[in-house]
């Protein structure tokens, strides 16, 4: 390990920008093009990407802390982070082409593997975050 396989990263910027183009290729078959769903989609796509990134530093983060502490019986692990992280991105990219192609080709909604997958409901988000205020801090603080 040190070195990083940029394989798996180009896969994974590849399916994120074919995701993009048949995204958008669905919307303008739906007359739908709304900038702020491009925006969100953007900003969801940089967080792959930050992920992707954050695999790379621990990756050989790993491998240089470990060469530091050699001697100090202390050691970070080294997976394969890089590979594992673009691994779920392309995983998560597939399922979003296959639903934008559904768009473009409802035919494509009829097969078998393509009938397995959940349907994608933006309404019901999966994950709530909310942060309390502090009422000891200044208000925008």
């Amino acid at each position: 390990m040190g070195v990083i396989d940029w394989h798996p990263i180009a896969v994974a910027a590849v399916m994120i920008a074919m995701d993009m183009l048949t995204g958008f290729a669905g919307a303008a078959k739906d007359h739908a093009i709304e900038s702020g769903k491009m925006r969100a989609g953007l900003w969801h796509k940089a967080g792959f990407f930050g992920l992707i990134a954050l695999a790379a530093v621990w990756e050989v983060g790993s491998v240089w802390l470990n060469a530091e502490t050699a001697g100090a019986g202390v050691s970070v692990p080294e997976i394969p982070a890089v590979g594992a992280v673009c691994t779920f991105v392309v995983a998560t990219e597939v399922v979003s082409i296959l639903e934008n192609l559904c768009v473009l080709n409802p035919d494509i909604a009829s097969l078998p593997v393509v009938k397995r997958l959940k349907p994608h409901e933006p309404e019901r988000p999966g994950i709530a975050v909310e942060v309390e205020e502090d009422e000891t801090l200044p208000k925008g603080a």
